[in-house]
């Protein structure tokens, strides 16, 4: 475990180095109107940076112990892993054809059904609301264009 801890915390130093990097082409201050574009992208990463830096100290000055050794994911711990992960790199693979609201709600549909167990009048509820409710949320008062896919492109624009 000590091992995959120190792993993980170095994986995100580099991804808040890379996006520190990636900030800094931005304006990081503040401007005229406010703070600039790579104002809270650039402080999220020194955040995250911390954070990772906090991990490795603490995963190194903490004794190695019988049980802090156990492997990072355990033989029974797949099975519940893979049945969340395989549907959801799914639909990412198809993002092109389902977009993220459709795709998103058919893995919360999925989910709900055959993990959660739940009721089919709550699934269809939050397999539907939810995609609805992030919908007018990106798209109408963000205004920010998520992928819809070639069906809600369809529905949406080819009238």
């Amino acid at each position: 475990m000590r091992r995959a801890e120190i792993v993980a915390a170095l994986v995100l130093a580099a991804g808040a180095a890379i996006l520190v990097r990636e900030a800094l082409r931005l304006p990081v201050g503040w401007t005229s109107i406010g703070p600039g574009s790579g104002f809270f992208p650039f402080w999220l990463s020194i955040g995250v940076a911390i954070a990772a830096a906090a991990i490795v100290m603490k995963s190194v000055r903490v004794p190695a112990t019988p049980g802090r050794d156990a492997p990072f994911i355990r033989t029974t711990a797949w099975k519940p892993l893979l049945i969340a992960f395989l549907p959801m790199v799914a639909v990412i693979a198809a993002l092109r054809y389902l977009g993220i609201y459709i795709g998103g709600g058919l893995y919360l549909a999925g989910y709900m059904t055959f993990v959660g167990r739940h009721r089919w009048i709550s699934t269809i509820l939050v397999s539907v609301l939810i995609p609805v409710a992030l919908f007018f949320i990106f798209e109408r008062w963000f205004i920010l264009p998520m992928p819809k896919g070639r069906l809600l492109e369809y529905l949406l624009y080819e009238r």
